[in-house]
C-alpha cells in the first residue's frame, strides 16, 4: 500500500508515515515525520528564534489502534527544541499524544468504550496493556466524562414538563450503610448519588441542595420511610408525594405469608409441604396465572378461610391502583382500609398500620401514575457492578462507575463526538 493511502487511514494530526515495515511479532510499526520542523516557544509564543537541538533525535514507541487486523506501533521522534530569546528548552509536542505517554488519544479513547458493563480487569486483558496503566486511562477518562454527562442529565430534568423524580437507597453493608439515589423517572436518568439515606444526612449535604434547588419536581416518588418524606416536604414543598406502589404491596404480601406460616403449624406434613413447596403462587397476581396455576392456588386456599380472605383483600388493593382515579381514590381506600380490618386477622391488622398513617400518601398514585419500578432496576445494576468489581474503595471512582452505568445513553452520545476528550 503507498503511504498516502497509510496516511489516509490512520489521520494523525500533524504527522505523516515516512516508512513502514511489519516486524517478527507480526506488528505493523509505522515510522513517523512531524508536518513542521519547529514549535512556538512556550513562552514567548513565538518559533523566530526557535532552534532544535541536537542532531540525533531519539524514537518513542507509542501503541495505536490496530490498522489492517495487526497491533500498531508509531516510531515518533523526540525532537528538542530551544528558544534564543528565552533561553528556554522544550520537546515537540504531538496534538495525538498527551504528556510522555506511549499510547495515542485514540487509543485511549478505544479502551474506554465498552467500559459500560465489564471491568477493568477485562479490558486490560483485551487490550493487552498493563492493569495499572488501563486503570489510569479510565478514571482519567472518567473525571472528564461524568461531569460533561451529568450536565446533560439534569439539564434533561429541567427541561421536562411534569418532573417526576424517584428517591429510594441501596445498601453498600446490608444494616450498617447506605447510599440514597436521586433519579429522572421521567428521562429514566440518575440525577445523583449522595451517601446516607437520613434527614439530618440529606439535608445538611450542601451539594445535593445546590443540585435539587435548580428542579422544580411535580412529584416524588419514594418509598414510606419518615426521614425521605420530611426531606421532601422541606426542600420541595409544592411537589406530590407519592408513596411508592410496590413498597406498599410488600405490606400484604408480607402478611399473607405470615398467615401462612401461621396456619401451616396445624396443618398435616403433606400439607405443610405443599404450601411451602407452592408459597411463591399466593403472592401473584390472580389474572397472570395459568390454569395449572389456578388449580393449585384453589387448593392452598382451601386450607384455611383467613389464607382466603387475606388473599382476597391483596387482589381488591391491586384492583383499587387499577381501577381508581383521582376523583374516587381517596374515599376508596378509606373503605377497602376498613374492610380488611373488620376480619380481625393479626398479621392483617398490623400490615394495616402503614395504610392508616400514610393513606394520603398512597392514594396520591392516582394523580400521577409512576413507580420506583425503573429505579429497583437501575440498584439492581449497581449492586452487579460492585460485586463485578470487588466493591471500590475510592468514592470518586465508585460514584463515577455508576452515574456511567445508569445513564449509559449519554455515555455513548459522548463517545460519538469526536475529539471530546483525548485528542
Amino acid at each position: 500500500m503507498h503511504l498516502h493511502h497509510i496516511n489516509d487511514l490512520i489521520q494523525l494530526q500533524d504527522v505523516t508515515v515516512s516508512n513502514y515495515h511489519i516486524s517478527e511479532d507480526h506488528v505493523l510499526v509505522l515510522s513517523m515525520c512531524p508536518t513542521k520542523s519547529k514549535q512556538p516557544c512556550p513562552c514567548c509564543h513565538t518559533q523566530a528564534f526557535v532552534i532544535c537541538k541536537g542532531s540525533r533525535q531519539k524514537l518513542r514507541q507509542v501503541r495505536h489502534l490496530r490498522c489492517f487486523n495487526r497491533e500498531t506501533i508509531l516510531l515518533i521522534p523526540m525532537k528538542r527544541l530551544f528558544c534564543k530569546q528565552c533561553e528556554v528548552s522544550f520537546t515537540y509536542q504531538y496534538a495525538f499524544l498527551t504528556g510522555k505517554t506511549r499510547y495515542t488519544n485514540d487509543y485511549k479513547r478505544e479502551l474506554s468504550k465498552p467500559l459500560v458493563g465489564t471491568t477493568v480487569k477485562q479490558l486490560t486483558d483485551t487490550f493487552k496493556v498493563p492493569y495499572s496503566t488501563g486503570e489510569r486511562f479510565i478514571k482519567q477518562h472518567l473525571a472528564h466524562l461524568i461531569p460533561s454527562i451529568q450536565r446533560k442529565v439534569i439539564a434533561a430534568a429541567q427541561g421536562s414538563t411534569r418532573l417526576i423524580l424517584g428517591i429510594d437507597d441501596f445498601a453498600i453493608r446490608k444494616g450498617h450503610t447506605y447510599n440514597t439515589g436521586f433519579h429522572d423517572l421521567r428521562n429514566g436518568n440518575l440525577l445523583t448519588l449522595v451517601m446516607g439515606r437520613t434527614y439530618q444526612t440529606l439535608i445538611q449535604n450542601q451539594g445535593l441542595m445546590k443540585q435539587l434547588k435548580e428542579l422544580k419536581p411535580y412529584a416524588v416518588v419514594m418509598d414510606l420511610a419518615r426521614s425521605y418524606h420530611k426531606f421532601v416536604a422541606e426542600v420541595f414543598p409544592d411537589a406530590i408525594r407519592i408513596a411508592d406502589r410496590f413498597h406498599v404491596n410488600r405490606y400484604l404480601t408480607d402478611a399473607l405469608q405470615a398467615v401462612r406460616r401461621r396456619i401451616s403449624l396445624s396443618l398435616t406434613p403433606e400439607s405443610r409441604k405443599y404450601l411451602k413447596r407452592n408459597k411463591n403462587l399466593i403472592g401473584k397476581r390472580y389474572d397472570s396465572l395459568s390454569e395449572k396455576e389456578e388449580r393449585k392456588l384453589g387448593k392452598l386456599l382451601s386450607y384455611s378461610k383467613e389464607l382466603t380472605e387475606v388473599y382476597a383483600i391483596k387482589e381488591s388493593l391491586i384492583n383499587w391502583y387499577e381501577l381508581s382515579d383521582e376523583t374516587n381514590s381517596y374515599r376508596r381506600l378509606i373503605q377497602w382500609i376498613a374492610r380488611a380490618k373488620a376480619l380481625n386477622i393479626p398479621e392483617l391488622t398490623e400490615a394495616l398500620k402503614p395504610f392508616e398513617n400514610w393513606t394520603e400518601e398512597i392514594s396520591n398514585y392516582h394523580k400521577c401514575r409512576y413507580t420506583n419500578g425503573s429505579v429497583e432496576g437501575r440498584n439492581n445494576k449497581i449492586k452487579t457492578l460492585i460485586r463485578r468489581s470487588y466493591f471500590l474503595p475510592n468514592r470518586t471512582i465508585y460514584e463515577n462507575r455508576i452515574l456511567l452505568e445508569c445513564n449509559e445513553r449519554f455515555f455513548i452520545d459522548e463517545l460519538s463526538v469526536k475529539n471530546q476528550f483525548w485528542c
